[in-house]
């Protein structure tokens, strides 16, 4: 265990501390890495760039607990808490944006059994809903409904006052204000609003909340005993949690001349549909390995792994190309990115960053979860991304479009108040 420090002693020296304590536990290459769920099963050598990586990163975003997993293509695993509190790879966390894709799993499994129809339309079950007319199912998980993003006019009060409520109409409503973006149905234009008003319509359309679906249709299906979906109403973590950080914000910067705020409550509203699960890095590993393994949608469950880049073409005025995108870069599934092999999600809740990628085809996956905020989305897909590098260079990981150099210069771009 790291020893304890002041607040702020403890945000300058936790790399190195890191760096310096947690790689001595690694250098066994193997067994408990000192609590009993952690697991460390890789190679001596990856374990100590692990910590090493995790150590910078840790300094770089104001950070002092993480989880971090990483199961090689080999069967390998080395999973872990890192931080002075006794944080474990078991511990819990708001998985953001990272589990946003269960709730595409859901739309399939309600596809599936008849309930729905993918191509079907919202406002048939949201009737009381204006401005989404010709908007699918299908649609809000491909990100094509030319619906804006809620996000930007709310970033500052979301970091600011965590705790404060949001109901479902407003951050839909908010998006809406902001929408159509070009060409509904055929542009991509990723947006959380479109998980939110998802959540919106598959309650009303089923009569059941939106927990009780996600336990009945995924998060039993996909292995994911610890994982819940919490009441709106509820601001804290069931059980062991990392203990979360923010920095003020101000016009959407993290305002460096203050101490990073104590998150001890966050209302899980601010995502709601798009984001709220609480999991943890086991859960989101298995979640991964059952959604892109095809475990939902029957006949439709290959939707998930058919992706279109990201980028849109410039279109006529009958919305025809008529220029080409490249093939190469970021793509877009069913709810999930993918670049190079890994198909995956990133994600921010006021106290927490996480990402969650995984492979398929080989069976590698890679969950981190940092525990300030105030570095983005970005930055834990930085640091997921160079550790499939550290462990691609070891041999248990499929070979990919970047190195570990060049998530560490993203890493250091992304990072905060240094």
């Amino acid at each position: 265990m790291i020893p304890r420090f002041a607040p702020r002693t403890r945000l300058l020296v936790v790399g190195a501390l890191v760096a310096a304590t947690l790689g001595l536990t690694a250098c066994s290459g193997g067994g408990s890495t000192g609590s009993n769920a952690d697991v460390n099963t890789v190679d001596a050598g990856l374990a100590n760039s692990i910590d090493d990586a995790v150590a910078t990163a840790m300094k770089q975003s104001g950070s002092t607990e993480a989880v971090v997993g990483v199961w090689g293509n080999d069967g390998s695993e080395y999973l872990r808490g890192y931080g002075d509190s006794g944080i474990d790879g078991s511990a819990r966390i708001r998985g953001a944006q990272a589990t946003q894709p269960v709730m595409c799993a859901l739309v399939l499994d309600l596809a599936a059994d008849g309930t729905i129809k993918l191509d079907g339309k919202v406002s048939d079950d949201l009737t009381r809903q204006s401005d989404i007319e010709d908007v699918t199912y299908r649609q809000l998980c491909e990100m094509r409904s030319g619906i804006a993003d809620y996000k930007g006019a709310y970033n500052d009060i979301f970091a600011n006052n965590p705790t404060r409520p949001w109901a479902e109409q407003e951050l839909i409503a908010q998006g809406l204000s902001k929408s159509p973006e070009s060409w509904p149905g055929l542009d991509f234009h990723q947006s959380d609003t479109n998980a939110v008003l998802l959540a919106r319509a598959l309650k009303v359309k089923t009569g059941e909340e939106i927990p009780d679906l996600l336990n009945e249709h995924v998060f039993s299906d996909a292995k994911m005993g610890s994982s819940y979906f919490p009441s709106m109403d509820s601001t804290t973590v069931s059980g062991t949690t990392l203990a979360g950080l923010a920095y003020p914000s101000s016009g959407g910067k993290a305002v460096c001349d203050a101490e990073p705020m104590k998150i001890a409550e966050v209302s899980p509203s601010m995502l709601g549909g798009a984001g709220a699960t609480v999991t943890t890095a086991t859960d989101l590993k298995n979640f991964y390995d059952s959604y892109l393994g095809g475990t939902f949608g029957g006949k439709n469950a290959d939707v998930v792994t058919k992706t279109a880049p990201v980028a849109n073409p410039e279109r006529d005025e009958n919305g025809e190309p008529t220029s080409e995108v490249s093939e190469d870069g970021r793509q877009w599934g069913f709810g999930v990115e993918k670049e190079g092999p890994l198909y995956g999600r990133s994600g921010a809740i006021t106290g927490t960053i996480t990402a969650a990628y995984s492979d398929p085809d080989s069976g590698f996956s890679v969950v981190v979860s940092l525990n300030n905020s105030s570095a983005g989305a970005k930055f834990a897909k930085a640091l997921a991304y160079q550790l499939a590098s550290l462990a691609q260079a070891q041999g248990v990981a499929p070979e990919l479009g970047w190195t570990a150099d060049d998530q560490a210069a993203k890493l250091a771009k992304f990072a905060v108040c240094q």
